[in-house]
């Protein structure tokens, strides 16, 4: 039992793998590759393209053109013309890279000059024919031998550096490769193979000589070829020529083969003169046609080229175009506008339904004929299409439909449903968010989901709801954010109504494992139960430009950012971009669809569709790595540089610090975006950009080294570049002025040690100055105490010189007393007893030796008084010296008198002859004038 329920489960796995497969290729058939064009405006070039060609080396692609070589490095185009401006009739790469072209009279080829920029290398001087001015180049084809260039009447091998001429078998038409083979039509004969430079008939192909052949492919085997012509195409086995595909030849016939190429996966591309291209498969079943009407800008193809990614390139007879085979983006577009913006998507009974702003659209996915018919009753503005238990709702302008067997029902008149959901708590019920209301739908007897009634006491417009853990509903309303609602438990009223406190403008409402999400304009935030307030996801923190969340399952999310880039955030945190086109959303009203395997993403004008097991060669595993195209100096055109890769170093003068970069990628087929980063001048990557172009502005000297990456590969570019310093700061100026700075360190330090020798002899001599200045002062304060000391000795020896003067003359006063007394004594008694006695006491009475003694003295006392008094007043006497003595001593009259033994009266005559040889004013004091002027 156990067995075959293991086996039941298998079973019913792979059926469902395999309706995924099958809805997938459905989805497909309903869609086509991407288509570019390349506008005449666009290349800046002639319209015409006549032929194509891929360098193996760089993968840029070359055109033909009518004004000259065309080159496109997938983001920038540049046109070379031939010296004398002929158009350029075909084109080939050569497996080492090189470039040549054919034009009227004129091949050569195309080699780099030392800054990158192509210069052509005519070789049709090493040609002889006078008539060769005459002829196109209209095919170059590498072979083994060399380089074939065809005109109708030539044919020129190109072997090292000598050209030769071919022998033809007559009028050619054009040459072709296949397989490693080389044919060519002879007019008028049939076609012919090309062995070692000479032409074999290849039997049974005379019945071409009718027809012109425009192209040989190689077929199913190495041995078997299709052999393209006006007439019809023809599958050759190396003996037969058959009618390959009657619906093809038919179309072939009708709208005139030019050209053709066979695709890796074994289809074939032909291009028409009348109709575009059509896409066969191997068996030359029609797959896809591209003209004017899906979106071709031309319908006459002159070229065909398939590059080494897959990708079909068309030389149009106006423009260019790239059909991008090689990408797993798969587009339908609503080219003529009948079905107008799709807003939503649904699978359902087989078929696929669009809801648009003209209405609901469908078509069958059993045989898909990519043509979509209105629903009847559905015309207008149409919002929402959900399957729930088997059941297509349809949110309509009108209200809400219910679709089945091509047939809508109405089941509800609110007007605008824009979502719905199930409840999980409630699982007989729906909810809807519309214009005005919140509506409840329940099942009725019979299984149906109908309208049961409207939520009371809530009224707003609702962009996005969702239920959470506890079975309360978040409401994202269009214009007054977000509300929490819990619902009574019949589900007929808001029981309680929370408006979320916000300091954000909220964007899209989500549920992502099991957490209410919401991005806003400062970042992705989830409601935290506890704040009653949304957080910032910290994990996210740095996708803060996120727009929406589409939440595919439980471990799968994608993102959708403002830029309009879309995305996955892996385990380790690192942002993975699909390289989504700009116009693949519907602005504010962004939507992507997972049908099984496929993503399908609403467009303005149609939708895309990829497989998910495409997803991981996408996510930046698998690109082409990017190229910085070239580099601009400001002002200094002739430093600019074109690069073809990135394996050399670039340096600059000081003053050529502005240079601005291109970059480019040869991942045609994607919408690719450039991140730069640039060492030394930026701390980190810049977000992902189309722009190509960066400008770095009066960068200073220094090494720098720029890195490019793209979104479409983990590859990256690096390019090392200098700045250098100015003259006057490179290494021999920086060695000139390290030697000067040495110089003028050492004449600094000996200038120092000379000012420090000067400063300490100035120290020494300041010092010696200042003991000097001490001993002065020292000497000075010595004299002074000695000065006060002898002012205390002259001021002790005057008190000594006035006591001895005072006693001198207290002496001859008792001595004159004594001899006044003995004489009256001797007269009284008339004896001359007492001669002797007056006799002594005269000669005891001062005398000259006295005053000698007396001068003395006062010369010790007042320093050569007597000395300077004789300078000024030579004419003194020496009673004039000693009177002048005694009153600098501050003697009386009468004390004088008594010293000199003379009157008072004498005294006074004296000092009034002094005066007078002092010439002393009546009203000066002479004793004061002899003290303060000597």
């Amino acid at each position: 039992m156990l067995r075959q329920k293991n086996t039941l489960y298998c079973c019913i796995i792979l059926l469902c793998l395999l309706t995924n497969k099958s809805f997938s290729q459905r989805l497909a058939d309903l869609c086509q590759p991407d288509l570019f064009n390349y506008s005449q405006q666009t290349y800046k070039a002639h319209r015409q393209n006549w032929g194509i060609a891929q360098n193996p080396v760089n993968k840029f692609m070359y055109f033909a053109n009518s004004k000259g070589l065309l080159e496109f490095d997938g983001t920038q185009w540049t046109t070379y013309e031939l010296p004398a401006r002929q158009i350029v009739r075909s084109v080939m790469c050569d497996k080492n890279g090189r470039i040549y072209t054919g034009a009227l009279g004129e091949f050569g080829y195309w080699a780099k000059k030392p800054n990158g920029v192509l210069a052509y290398h005519s070789l049709k001087n090493l040609i002889k024919e006078s008539q060769f001015n005459q002829e196109e180049i209209w095919h170059i084809i590498e072979t083994h031998n060399g380089i074939i260039f065809q005109s109708f009447a030539y044919m020129f091998i190109l072997q090292g550096n000598v050209v030769k001429k071919l022998s033809t078998p007559g009028n050619i038409l054009f040459a072709f490769e296949a397989n490693g083979r080389y044919f060519l039509e002879v007019l008028d004969k049939g076609l012919y193979e090309i062995n070692n430079n000479q032409f074999d008939f290849i039997p049974n192909s005379e019945f071409l000589k009718n027809e012109s052949v425009h192209t040989i492919l190689p077929g199913a085997t190495v041995s078997t070829f299709l052999v393209g012509t006006n007439k019809g195409i023809y599958s050759f086995d190396g003996k037969v020529f058959k009618p390959f595909n009657k619906q093809l030849q038919q179309f072939v016939q009708q709208n005139q083969l030019n050209a053709g190429v066979r695709l890796a996966n074994g289809n074939y591309v032909f291009g028409t003169i009348l109709n575009g291209v059509v896409i066969t498969d191997n068996q030359g079943n029609i797959i896809n046609n591209f003209n004017q009407k899906n979106g071709l800008q031309n319908n006459t193809v002159l070229s065909l080229q398939n590059d080494e990614s897959g990708n079909i390139w068309l030389g149009l007879d106006k423009g260019i175009a790239m059909i991008a085979m090689s990408s797993p983006f798969k587009y339908f577009e609503d080219i003529e506008g009948e079905l107008g913006t799709v807003f939503d998507a649904a699978i359902f009974q087989n078929k696929l339904y669009l809801a648009t702003n003209h209405g609901v659209f469908y078509t069958s996915l059993e045989k898909p004929t990519r043509q979509f018919s209105l629903l009847p009753n559905t015309q207008s503005q149409t919002w929402d299409l959900e399957v729930i238990d088997n059941q297509l709702f349809c949110g309509h302008n009108n209200g809400t439909f219910r679709i089945d067997n091509l047939k809508a029902t109405p089941i509800s008149t609110i007007t605008g449903g824009l979502v719905i959901k199930s409840l999980k708590n409630y699982p007989n019920h729906l909810i809807q968010g519309t214009y005005t209301k919140l509506c409840i739908y329940e099942k009725d007897k019979s299984g149906q989901w109908i309208f049961s009634h409207t939520i009371d006491n809530f009224s707003a417009p609702i962009k996005q709801l969702e239920e959470d853990e506890k079975g309360e509903i978040f409401i994202n309303t269009l214009n007054n954010g977000i509300f929490r609602l819990r619902l009574s438990a019949d589900l007929k009223k808001v029981e309680k109504e929370t408006a979320i406190k916000q300091n954000f403008t909220p964007k899209n409402l989500s549920k992502i494992r099991g957490k209410i999400v919401v991005t806003t304009d400062k970042g992705i935030m989830e409601y935290d139960e506890a704040s009653q307030s949304f957080r910032l996801i910290e994990a996210l923190k740095e996708h803060i430009n996120t727009q929406k969340i589409f939440n595919v399952s439980n471990t799968e999310q994608w993102m959708l950012k403002t830029n309009g880039s879309f995305g996955i955030v892996s385990t380790q945190n690192i942002w993975l971009e699909l390289p989504l086109k700009k116009d693949t959303w519907v602005s504010d009203y962004e939507n992507m669809k997972v049908f099984g395997s496929t993503f399908f993403f609403c467009k303005e004008n149609g939708f895309t569709i990829l497989e998910k097991n495409s997803i991981p060669g996408l996510l930046g595993l698998k690109g082409k790595k990017p190229i910085i195209r070239s580099v601009k100096v400001e002002n200094y055109p002739e430093l600019n540089q074109l690069f073809t890769e990135n394996d050399k170093s670039l340096s600059f003068k000081y003053n050529q610090n502005t240079l601005n970069f291109t970059f480019s990628s040869s991942d045609y087929s994607s919408s690719v975006r450039f991140s730069y980063w640039l060492e030394n001048n930026m701390n980190h990557w810049s977000e992902f950009s189309e722009n190509y172009e960066k400008e770095f502005n009066n960068l200073s000297p220094g090494a720098y080294t720029l890195h490019l990456r793209t979104n479409t590969s983990d590859a990256e570019t690096v390019l090392h570049f200098v700045v250098r310093d100015p003259w006057y700061w490179n290494p021999l100026s920086k060695t000139l002025y390290l030697l000067l700075f040495i110089g003028i360190y050492y004449y600094l330090y000996k200038l120092h040690l000379k000012r420090l020798k000067e400063q300490n002899m100035k120290l020494v001599q300041e010092k010696e100055e200042e003991l000097r200045r001490q001993q002065e002062k020292s000497k000075q304060e010595i004299i002074r105490l000695r000065n006060e000391q002898l002012e205390q000795d002259v001021v002790r020896k005057s008190e000594e010189l006035a006591n001895s003067t005072m006693q001198l003359i207290k002496k001859n006063e008792l001595l004159q007393k004594l001899k006044s007394e003995s004489q009256e004594i001797e007269n009284q008694s008339k004896t001359g007893s007492l001669g002797h006695i007056i006799k002594l006491i005269d000669n005891n009475i001062s005398s000259g030796h006295d005053w000698q003694v007396f001068e003395q003295n006062f010369n010790r006392v007042h320093e050569e008084f007597f000395k300077k008094l004789l300078e000024r007043y030579p004419n003194l006497s020496p009673g004039d010296l000693r009177l002048s003595a005694y009153l600098r001593m501050n003697l009386s009259s009468k004390e004088i008198a008594q010293l000199l033994n003379i009157t008072y009266r004498s005294v006074e005559l004296k000092r009034y002859r002094l005066r007078k040889k002092l010439n002393l004013e009546t009203d000066e004091n002479l004793v004061e004038w002899l003290i303060g002027e000597f």
